[in-house]
């Protein structure tokens, strides 16, 4: 039996997977797998400031993407690093594989007092335990005996598989001594699924959330029963969307972020412009906001008024891939009769107050569609397209001395191209463009759950390298507040050491601008000490950065509107800080509203 060292089979299957940059930070007990990864022609180990950067960068990756990322932390102190960005990973759903070097098992299994530990029982237990909740899947080869030369292989392909189907971190933990030992390639011949290949039945019953209303007695006792057939099951679900369908006079499409994330916008956008159905999303730029049948953003009470009415007057809402969270619901201010929905999750089918938990939207999607093409053709839309809502001040017409939210936001979605990729840190940013109409095949990046503040520095990182490996050239355009940026800007030195040349708008409104909007208005714990922005290019290139920079500032809207008007400034031939600045106090109208509407909330 053909046999090679264990982590080349690691190697192997991260380019199988389509992995072609590896994150994290170097340490002792990673440094000879790191060997492996770096002596490969067909992967670039990025080397990050920090693993909670690298975590963040490989969340941006993986966005990008539509695919896996590769996290190496070292043992101990390497990986608690990481810990943040993994969570925020698992929370929103995104398949990462976290590789830990650890010490030999010669090490582990005598109880050493080695560095990276805590001085305590279980010592080396204890870190692979902390990431056990915010893991989809583990494998500690230090606890499993290689007792067949497929063994230790068979337990990485396993968390793999799972992260793939399940858009969830694992987590995989090699010793020093399991580097170099010799195991079977046989597993390289079986292909891992990808996120938008459909699981089989057992994957995603396993896939259900741990505290899900779904693990009831009831479910507990239908998996214990034999299970009907999937396609039996299929069909009587696709069958039930499409009754409830025929009988609709103003059926919708409602997208959220779990559709991207399985691979599932494509089918989606498939659906609506076969059928001619009116879609709306709780995200952005899922499918292409230019087309008339594109309603606008929907998250309740802070939606725009002719969008709240369209979709809460609906009597058909297919809801795919929905993550609905506090942020994108208007503090759970959504008023659509359950009866009406038809929801497709990644775990499970809800169809009214019924459910099916053997399917899922990778199942039921593309049987979907022409199931619902034939009885589409009677159906008419309703309702303006959103960019025939939207409100676009002529370019000429420039309010006072200064750069505010209600300006500034359709500003630059006038300069925004095709094909850009747009992230937004948490904040006055994330806020700011959910009604601003993007460009077609514009990709849409945001922390809409986990909310992070300094996130977007390290994801542009990931974000960014994931474009250069597309057909298309693709612009990358990162929108941070100057209290975030002082969270993760060591990675902006990362990315002019990898030639990539992202456009940076730093907000400078003083401070934690979206903490005031929610508390303190005046209290110093949202203030920050002032950075000079215009230093950190030159700081971060240093003597030896051979990529092109420059560093702007704007203070006024004249300024700002001859800046995007420059041909030159629209090429992106160089890393570029731009810093806003704006006062403070002035907030986007969303981000108002959503303050309002949390605090009703917390008042119920």
């Amino acid at each position: 039996m053909p046999s090679i060292d264990f982590a080349q089979y690691v190697v192997e299957r991260l380019k199988q997977c389509g992995i072609r940059y590896v994150f994290g930070v170097p340490g002792d007990y990673n440094l000879e797998l790191l060997d492996y990864v770096e002596k490969d022609k067909d992967l670039t180990w990025v080397g990050n400031a920090n693993e909670l950067n690298a975590a963040y960068a490989s969340d941006g990756y993986a966005r990008v993407k539509g695919g896996p990322a590769a996290l190496i932390t070292t043992f101990g102190v390497g990986e608690l690093s990481a810990l943040c960005g993994v969570a925020g990973s698992l929370a929103e759903r995104l398949p990462i594989l976290h590789i830990v070097g650890a010490p030999s098992r010669t090490l582990q299994g005598s109880h050493a007092l080695v560095h990276h530990t805590i001085n305590v029982p279980n010592s080396f237990a204890t870190f692979s335990a902390m990431s056990r909740p915010i893991s989809c899947s583990q494998a500690l080869l230090s606890e499993i005996e290689p007792l067949t030369p497929t063994t230790w292989t068979d337990a990485f392909d396993k968390v793999f598989k799972d992260v793939l189907e399940q858009c969830r971190p694992g987590y995989v933990q090699i010793p020093t001594d399991a580097v170099h030992y010799k195991v079977s390639d046989e597993g390289l011949k079986k292909k891992l699924p990808l996120p938008s290949s459909a699981p089989p039945v057992d994957a995603t019953a396993t896939a259900l959330p741990p505290d899900s209303h779904m693990e009831t007695n009831a479910w507990r006792m239908s998996i214990e029963r034999k299970p009907a057939p999937l396609q039996d099951v299929s069909d009587y679900v696709v069958g039930e969307i499409v009754q409830r369908f025929q009988k609709a006079d103003r059926p919708i499409v409602l997208i959220d972020a779990c559709a991207g994330r399985f691979g599932m916008a494509g089918e989606v956008g498939k659906l609506v412009e076969n059928c001619k159905i009116r879609y709306f999303d709780m995200g952005k730029a899922m499918l292409d906001e230019q087309s008339p049948l594109y309603g606008g953003c929907y998250a309740g009470g802070n939606s725009l008024p002719a969008v709240r009415e369209e979709v809460e007057k609906a009597d058909f809402v297919l809801y795919v891939g929905a993550l609905r969270s506090d942020s994108n619901s208007g503090a759970f201010s959504i008023k659509i009769d359950p009866k009406v929905i038809v929801e497709l999750h990644s775990f499970t089918t809800l169809v009214g107050y019924a459910s099916y938990p053997t399917t899922d939207l990778r199942h039921i999607l593309p049987r979907l569609t022409p199931a619902l093409s034939n009885v589409a053709l009677s159906k008419s839309t309703h309702g303006k397209s959103f960019r025939g809502q939207y409100k676009v001040e002529p370019p000429g017409k420039l309010k006072g001395e200064q750069i505010k939210h209600e300006w500034f936001w359709q500003r630059m979605g006038r300069w925004f191209k095709d094909n850009d990729v747009i992230i937004t840190e948490t904040g006055t940013s994330a806020f700011g463009l959910i009604n601003v109409p993007l460009p077609s095949h514009s990709t849409y990046v945001a922390q809409v759950l986990w909310g992070s503040i300094g996130w977007a520095v390290g994801a542009t990182l990931g974000c960014a390298l994931a474009a250069t490996e597309e057909k298309h050239h693709r612009r990358t355009i990162l929108f941070e507040g100057d209290g975030s940026l002082q969270l993760t800007l060591q990675e902006i030195g990362t990315m002019m050491r990898r030639g990539l040349k992202p456009y940076i708008f730093v907000l400078n409104n003083d401070g934690y601008e979206i903490e005031r909007q929610i508390h303190g208005w005046a209290a110093e714990y949202n203030n920050i000490q002032p950075y000079d922005h215009q230093l950190l290019l030159p700081f971060f290139a240093g003597k030896k950065a051979k990529t092109p920079l420059e560093s702007i500032a704007v203070h006024t809207p004249a300024e700002l509107e001859a800046l995007l008007n420059n041909k030159d400034f629209a090429q992106d031939d160089k890393i570029r800080l731009i810093e806003v600045y704006m006062p403070r106090g002035d907030a986007p109208v969303e981000l108002i509203n959503q303050g309002k509407l949390t605090a009703e909330a917390s008042r119920r």
